[in-house]
């Protein structure tokens, strides 16, 4: 238990019961299994098929009231708890989509650490085509244009241009450490093996379509059938684990609802989906829904595309007794993404050339629940179990131009013969994989009096398998897709990784005079098993203690509203664990040609290499750990609210890729000291000729903990209410953020010189990278204004970047040792730079490589407009951009720079029957 020894500061004066009845406001019907919540110290209960509710052991103190239920508005008050009340009388009103009702804005919360939730009437509103586009209305976030070829990752606290593809000092730690749980079931893609072997230094296009060791791709999340979600961008519950970077929680309806139908409609895609809530009878719903979305990048251009589709099939049921509330959900889900990419033999050459990717995966979960009415120190158990297999295949066609190079696909370290590659050919290639995913949690809530403070402590387990059955990379060894590549791994023999967690954590309230202070502290600790005794992770537990904390100062009155201040702050730690692309790398084959003897007579022609054999994987790898501070104050006047956040979070062991180097001794043969080729009657042997021994370096590299990326900003969101002069409801939310990508190990980097005819003799090894330095501030203006009378809704949002800058870290391009071929360690001074040899270690800064780059203001304009066409229909409309102001500016190197941006707009119809 935590904090137990703070509580005796509470001013305890006496315990009460209170009771009441909820009922329908207009026809005074009871509210049966509407959920009663005292927020402030987590007592609860459900009221009975009567619409009655008791809560007991309710200190003396003032409380927010809060009263939810499927179908119904929910119901928030202020209650004063002096003495024992048994009259209380609550009103509900049936939930309506009347615009008046709408909140289109992410509303801020501090109950499970710093984080927005979005719920449905402001998804419907913002009209998104998947998850990555609601991303505009967390602080600091901005529009973007609709793009649907390459993968959409999560980037949480980072300015915009740091999560870019261009970004070398990107690594993914940011997607790849947030969590995503769907109805309170984690997803993972950590067993995802989709790489293609060379694509890393040939073919930014395929890269930028992988997720492996990425995270999750947020174009697969449909965004139809969703409720509301959570992103938690600060301290998550100890419940939520296996990240780093934040928590995205959605919750779908499991509730009888409408018919309702969505078609949208923008310059690059159409997007349709349809979806049902039966009730069974008694407490049990049935809700189903599809949704399809075809994506083009060019709607005149049909050879670069993307489409999905997703189904879901959800039931629910309650059962409610004198002693507690059961609760069963399941669900089975499908999610199928199709990427495409193939050219005009008309236009394009060759037209052989063709990418397809495949992804088909099946899903399904259930949640067991029961609440206890009659324990006071057992309050209820849940049970979560879930998981998922996927088809993820990518078929690739490619013409490729061989230019003689030699064929080579052994699996062993020594010298062969080999033959030449065609100078040119066909490839093709799949990739195939079959990750299985399995999770499951069990969790128990208790309620604990210590020194008449009331406290919610929760206990839980979960464990985690992920596992790739997979064939990996097939294609022809002889005709491959990059040459010089020609082995692949089968991705089933591939271990799979397990994970198992335990958590405990204490929720109190502690009233103090007229102030309350709100804690919530935990600790969860989580090792992985399955692992082989060689790695550095074997056995070991990993801590991640996580707390928040909020202080509510006393009711004040200012300009006849009533309002109040909280103080709040947080510190935890937060560990993701490597995925299978990190934990067990492909091995590396380094090949060097000994003797390449080719003659225009093709039975002539001779080539014979050397292999060395190279295990990439890194033992000592260990989970990343980011840490976490915050500290924050909210203000509420009236309707009015103001939230805002100070943060700091520093990851120094992030997953990177850094360079390490072998030696390998080889000969190389003299083609000219051979036979004449008259002298032959087939391909020669290297025995006939004359070779010379030789050293080169081995430059390769592995995934390593050596990234350190620091993230310090200020979040704030200002939401004024509705204002009814004006019949707007404004808000105001931003962000000053600024991230820093460095190197928290050193690399080894080799020149590409050579010296004589020879591979350069040293290579060094480096402190620094080009890591870089972002930084930005914005600000969002928002009016959504609804005119009654005609049924239409207004959103106009003024996105205002004032500016955003970067720059590379400053180094001194200089070395901190460098090596020759025999292993030898020398120390690299400032004298080096100049000497003939080793001044290429040396990587000269230019005068301007550590220049501020920085962009000026820039201004959009985005219009939402919705309107009501009876009662079961609404019709919506959206330009981004339909004004702007990026004035023209000059750089500090003196290049100018013009800016244009381009509108863009979409609609769509919202049917509900």
């Amino acid at each position: 238990m935590f904090f137990v020894l703070l509580s005796f500061h509470g001013s305890a004066q006496g315990e009460y019961t209170i009771k009441g009845r909820v009922v329908e406001k207009d026809l005074g019907e009871s509210v049966a299994f509407a959920t009663v919540v005292l927020k402030d110290i987590s007592i609860w209960s459900i009221t009975d098929n009567e619409g009655n509710f008791i809560l007991k052991d309710i200190p003396y103190g003032e409380y927010k009231i809060h009263i939810s239920c499927l179908g119904f508005k929910a119901v928030e008050s202020s209650i004063v708890i002096n003495s024992d009340r048994t009259s209380l009388l609550f009103k509900m009103e049936t939930e309506n989509h009347n615009l008046s009702e709408v909140i289109v804005i992410a509303e801020e919360s501090r109950e499970n650490g710093t984080s927005s939730t979005i719920k449905k009437e402001a998804l419907k509103h913002l009209q998104p085509s998947s998850f990555a586009d609601i991303l505009e209305l967390l602080p600091g976030g901005v529009s973007q244009k609709n793009s649907m070829t390459t993968m959409k990752l999560i980037s949480l606290r980072e300015p915009g241009s740091a999560s870019s593809f261009s970004n070398d000092s990107y690594d993914y730690n940011s997607s790849f450490g947030t969590s995503f749980v769907i109805d309170g079931q984690a997803i993972s893609n950590d067993a995802e093996l989709q790489n293609v072997t060379g694509s890393y230094s040939s073919d930014r296009y395929i890269r930028r379509r992988n997720t492996t060791g990425k995270g999750i791709d947020m174009r697969l999340i449909s965004t139809d059938n969703i409720e509301s979600v959570e992103i938690v961008r600060g301290i998550p519950s100890v419940k939520y684990g296996d990240l780093t970077s934040g928590l995205v929680n959605i919750t779908r309806a499991y509730k009888a609802k409408p018919l309702t139908a969505r078609i949208k409609a923008d310059p690059g895609s159409k997007l349709f989906s349809i979806g049902k809530g039966v009730n069974l009878g008694g407490s049990k719903s049935l809700n189903a829904d599809i949704d399809y979305l075809d994506y083009k990048s060019d709607p005149r251009n049909p050879k670069v595309n993307y489409s999905r589709i997703t189904g879901s099939v959800r039931y629910g049921s309650r059962s409610e007794s004198e002693n507690g509330l059961f609760t069963f959900n399941a669900n089975i889900d499908y999610t199928g993404s199709f990427d495409e990419t193939k050219k005009d033999p008309e236009i394009d050459l060759p037209e052989t050339d063709k990418y397809k990717s495949k992804y088909n995966k099946v899903s399904a979960g259930t949640t067991l629940s029961w609440q206890s009415y009659k324990s006071s120190f057992f309050k209820g158990i849940e049970a979560r179990v879930n998981g998922s297999y996927t088809h993820n295949q990518k078929v690739i066609d490619k013409s490729v131009l061989g230019n003689n190079t030699p064929i080579m696909t052994n699996r062993e370290e020594g010298e062969f013969y080999s033959e030449y590659l065609p100078s040119s050919y066909l490839s093709h290639l799949v990739v195939d994989g079959k990750p299985i995913y399995l999770f499951a949690d069990v969790s128990s809530d208790f309620q604990l009096d210590i020194f008449n403070v009331k406290q919610n402590i929760l206990i839980g387990a979960e464990w985690r398998y992920n596992k790739n059955f997979g064939d990996g990379e097939v294609y022809d060894v002889n005709r491959p897709l990059y040459p010089g590549n020609g082995r692949s791994r089968v991705s089933k023999d591939i271990p799979s990784i397990q994970r198992l967690s335990f958590y405990m954590e204490d929720k109190l309230s502690i009233p103090i005079a007229n102030h309350r202070l709100n804690l919530q502290g935990g600790v969860r600790a989580t090792q992985a098993l399955n692992m082989a005794s060689d790695y550095a992770l074997s056995g070991k537990l990993y801590f991640d203690p996580r707390a928040n904390m909020r202080w509510r100062f006393p009711k004040f009155n200012l300009f006849n509203r009533s309002g109040y201040v909280e103080l709040t702050g947080g510190y935890g730690m937060h560990t993701k664990f490597p995925g299978l692309t990190h934990l067990y790398p492909d091995m590396f084959y380094l090949d060097i040609v000994q003797l390449n003897y080719f003659s225009q007579n093709k039975d002539l022609r001779q080539v014979q290499y050397k292999t060395k054999m190279i295990d990439p994987i890194n033992y000592q790898l260990k989970p990343n750990r980011n840490e976490k501070f915050e500290f924050g104050f909210n203000l509420k006047l009236g309707k009015a609210r103001a939230y805002v956040t100070a943060y700091h979070e520093l990851l120094k062991n992030g997953f990177k890729r850094l360079g390490y180097y072998e030696t390998m001794g080889f000969k190389l043969y003299d083609v000219s000291s051979g036979p004449h080729p008259d002298e032959l009657s087939g391909p020669p042997t290297v025995e006939q000729f004359d070779y010379e021994s030789r050293k080169e370096f081995i430059y390769y590299s592995k995934r390593a903990n050596g990234a350190r990326e620091e993230k310090v900003g200020v979040e704030y969101q200002i939401d004024l209410g509705q204002i009814d002069a004006i019949h707007s409801r404004v808000s105001i939310n931003g962000a000053w953020m600024r991230a820093k990508y460095d190197l928290s190990d050193a690399t080894y980097k080799h020149p590409s010189t050579v010296i004589d005819g020879k591979d350069y003799p040293y290579i060094g090894y480096y402190n620094w990278d080009r890591g870089k330095e972002y930084e930005q501030f914005n600000t969002n203006f928002r009016a959504d204004t609804h005119i009654e009378k005609f049924g239409l809704m207004f959103s106009t949002a003024i996105q205002c970047m004032w500016y955003h800058q970067f720059r590379y870290n400053p180094h001194d391009g200089m070395p901190e040792y460098y090596f020759d071929m025999d292993g030898n360690q020398f120390e690299y001074n400032e004298s080096h730079t100049t000497d003939p040899l080793l001044r290429f270690l040396y990587h000269k800064p230019s005068p301007n490589d550590f220049d501020l780059y920085k962009t000026p203001i820039g201004i959009d304009v985005n219009l939402t407009v919705s309107k009501s066409i009876g009662d079961q229909m609404e019709l919506s409309f959206y330009v981004n951009r339909i004004l702007d102001y990026h004035p023209d500016y000059t750089r500090s190197d003196g290049t100018k720079v013009t800016r244009k941006v381009s509108p863009y707009f979409g609609m769509e119809l919202n049917i509900n029957l």
